[in-house]
């Protein structure tokens, strides 16, 4: 979870000078495969939490708290941030102000 985490920390600061300075859309794909790498690590720890948690409390009824959801949340969230820098090369033109302008209507 800590590797997932320190990834996800490199993917928003290579993310921020990608978007912020200038659009470099080069990096947009190795942004994508960070995260995705970050992704696979965080199922893995949440999947191995509640198993290792269970065998270690043996009676009772244990509930999980908040965080657990929100560790699932965050990976969804992580997820669509995959779809997001894998589809932004295909608007390179859209983002850089080169492609045509589109109208809604036409002048018929």
């Amino acid at each position: 979870m800590i590797l997932g985490l320190i990834i996800l920390i490199v993917a928003f600061i290579i993310s921020c000078i990608a978007l912020c300075r200038t659009v470099n859309v080069t990096l947009l794909p190795v942004i994508g495969i960070l995260l995705l790498i970050a992704v696979i690590l965080q199922v893995i720890a949440l999947i191995i939490y509640p198993v290792k948690f269970n065998e270690l409390i043996f009676e009772g009824h244990y509930d999980y708290t908040w965080a657990y959801g929100f560790g699932w949340g965050a990976t969804v969230m992580m997820i669509g941030c995959i779809v997001l820098f894998c589809c932004l090369p295909r608007y390179e033109d859209d983002m850089l102000g080169l492609a045509k302008t589109k109208y809604i209507y036409s002048s018929a």
